[in-house]
């Protein structure tokens, strides 16, 4: 009778756990990229990278955060701010550069930039597209709080031969 007993608290357990995931992500907001479309938000984000490379040479991904409102904001984000991801010229991810961090609170004053770099190399020749995505934790002065998404538009990249 007790193993039942655990075994049916396990599962109510379990049921309730998957229930939780789905409601964060029914809660999370995907904002469009669109410049239009993005102005009712309180950011903007914006990737820059160079237009060509040399393979096997390093460079610097440039990942902007804006806050475009007119109040400080308060946000939770993961540590870098951004992840990153690298699709060849099928448009398919060949690499996702991850976060390290989860749940860093940040404040952004009025239009406020934070600028975000990371190194990156290719080891092949071709033509690369790089996004960077921000996940974020919007709070509200009332205590509730809105999550969002964000991609950048992509970039296009060419590693050249040396």
């Amino acid at each position: 009778m007790k193993k039942f007993a655990m075994i049916f608290l396990l599962f109510i357990l379990g049921c309730q756990s998957v229930e939780s995931e789905r409601s964060l992500a029914d809660k999370a907001e995907t904002i469009p990229s669109s410049t239009s479309e993005a102005e009712q938000y309180p950011v903007a984000v914006d990737v820059i990278v160079p237009e060509q490379v040399g393979v096997n040479e390093s460079f610097t991904m440039n990942a902007e955060i804006k806050n475009t409102a007119d109040e400080m904001l308060e946000i939770t984000t993961g540590d870098p701010v951004f992840y990153y991801i690298i699709r060849d010229s099928t448009g398919k991810a060949i690499n996702t550069v991850a976060r390290t961090d989860i749940g860093i609170v940040r404040t952004i004053d009025m239009k406020e930039v934070i600028v975000e770099k990371h190194s990156y190399r290719f080891k092949n020749p071709g033509i690369y597209e790089i996004s960077a995505v921000l996940e974020f934790t919007l709070h509200y002065g009332d205590g509730s709080s809105k999550v969002y998404e964000l991609e950048t538009e992509r970039k296009k990249i060419q590693a050249l031969e040396d």
